[in-house]
């Protein structure tokens, strides 16, 4: 068989061609390979992110200039130190059970936060990420570390601020709620829960409105409106709330409004103080100041009935009589002197009327001769007036008791006397005033109808709240006994104060 030349001389080309294209494509694989071992190398070298390679018994093989200057050891310092070293105490045993379960295959991978121990002793957190390399003949493990540090101290001084308002959230001594847009409680401190009588739990199953009396809500819903769309809050706003029993509790409310950081209302926080006590008081003291308006108009109105039935009648008598004698004197001595000593008479009756109402306006003994001889007077000038029996009794007083205090004892034993000449349905009383340690006694009492202390009725009287509020005003204490059938005593202890106490006392 005839062979061509041009095949003879051409399969030797063709392997040489062939050879020469593998060798070229090797060349270039080789390059290829080399130039991407450049580019690992480069971005191991230049990544922001801490990477160090490990042997299996967690000692380092390379580790890049980010995690040197994170953790502020040189290279050759890293290599020489084992992983564990970069951990706090605390925490290397918990680090190391981490890492014995990727040895042991059980995990191929794992990522924590976790503190690092710097070279300066200084701790920074970051955020471990670890991956075992096991297609390899000596398997490696590569971790990658990021600082998170600054977010770390973010967290924890946001978590600081968070349990700092948690804290005069919880203990604040006046009421503090939080409460959504929607009028809805989110959190409500003690104080607060006390104030309606529900537990928390209770209180975050309702809304305001469940917890506000009827009449109020109309006027605070408003005011909750205004305050989202006007993106403010609200200042010392007053609504009635009804309390887990039913009774109504006065409040008084001051509201935040929190916002996101896109501006959107996320909640309300507010603060709420009770003051059903304090307009309890004030409609207490209205209610007193009205009636001491009501006893000086009746006052005013006796004075002016004593002038005009007593005092006026008896003058305009005494001047008819006057006039008598001026139109038709008697003829003889004898009988003008008669006349004239009638007319004397009733002039002296009068007088003595006068003196009376004056007497019940303002004691002058009070001021010249003291309290005890003040009230020894009035005793027998009532006792006469009113035709009822007063035993007065007193021991040794001292000369240096204020005028307030004088004034205040004087004052209890008229009101006392006239409420019980008017109620007790009896004619005797007795007055005893004694001294000890510095201190006055003072005690009315007769063995009357009285009446039952208890009843609020009883406690709310004019009379005994004047009394009560005199006694005060001097640091004094006044006890008050009655029962029904059984009479009543009043019982008043003042200290003798200094010129000085008297005055703070006022």
């Amino acid at each position: 068989m005839a062979v061509n030349d041009r095949q003879i001389t051409g399969k030797p080309c063709f392997v040489a061609l062939t050879m020469l294209y593998s060798l070229s494509v090797r060349q270039e694989m080789l390059e290829r390979q080399s130039l991407d071992n450049r580019l690992f190398y480069d971005a191991f070298q230049a990544t922001p992110i801490g990477i160090a390679l490990e042997d299996m018994e967690g000692q380092p093989v390379f580790v890049n200039p980010a995690l040197c200057s994170m953790l502020g050891f040189s290279e050759q310092e890293m290599c020489t130190r084992h992983c564990v070293n970069f951990s706090p105490p605390e925490d290397a045993q918990r680090d190391w059970a981490l890492f014995e379960q990727l040895r042991a295959r059980s995990i191929d991978h794992y990522q924590i936060e976790k503190r690092f121990l710097r070279r300066d002793g200084s701790l920074i957190w970051g955020r471990l990420s670890v991956s075992l390399l096991s297609d390899r003949p000596s398997p490696l493990v590569v971790a990658m570390v990021e600082d998170i540090t600054e977010r770390k101290r973010a967290e924890e001084t946001l978590q600081e601020s968070e349990e700092k308002f948690r804290s005069v959230f919880q203990d604040a001594g006046i009421g503090m709620v939080i409460v959504s847009p929607e009028g809805r409680f989110l959190g409500a401190n003690g104080a607060f829960c006390d104030y309606l009588g529900y537990t928390q739990q209770e209180l975050l199953t309702k809304g305001v409105e469940a917890v506000t009396l009827p009449e109020d809500w109309p006027k605070f819903s408003q005011k909750l409106r205004s305050a989202l769309n006007e993106g403010s809050g609200f200042h010392r706003v007053e609504k009635r709330c009804l309390h887990k029993t039913g009774r109504i509790v006065y409040t008084e409310s001051s509201g935040s409004l929190i916002r996101n950081i896109h501006g959107d209302p996320q909640y309300f926080v507010g603060e709420v103080v009770d003051v059903t006590k304090r307009k309890e008081a004030e409609e207490t003291v209205a209610s007193i100041n009205r009636r001491l308006v009501e006893a000086q108009e009746a006052e005013r109105a006796r004075i002016a009935r004593d002038l005009h039935d007593d005092v006026n009648q008896r003058i305009a008598l005494a001047a008819t009589d006057i006039e008598k004698l001026k139109q038709n004197p008697p003829t003889s001595t004898a009988e003008l002197q008669r006349q004239l000593s009638e007319v004397w008479q009733q002039l002296i009756a009068v007088s003595t009327g006068v003196q009376s109402i004056s007497h019940q306006l303002h004691s002058p003994q009070l001021e010249y001769l003291g309290v005890v001889a003040a009230i020894r007077s009035f005793c027998r000038e009532f006792a006469a007036r009113t035709n009822v029996e007063i035993n007065f009794k007193t021991d040794e007083i001292p000369n240096n008791v204020s005028h307030e205090v004088s004034l205040c004892l004087f004052r209890i034993v008229q009101e006392a006397l006239q409420n019980a000449t008017k109620h007790s349905q009896v004619r005797h009383f007795e007055v005893i005033l004694s001294c000890s340690d510095n201190r006055l006694f003072l005690t009315v009492s007769d063995r009357g109808i009285g009446f039952d202390a208890d009843e609020p009725t009883a406690k709310t009287g004019l009379g005994l709240i004047s009394m009560r509020e005199r006694v005060r005003l001097v640091n004094g204490a006044i006890n008050i006994e009655s029962k029904r059938m059984r009479g009543t005593t009043i019982h008043v202890c003042v200290p003798i104060e200094s010129e000085f106490a008297s005055q703070r006392a006022v």
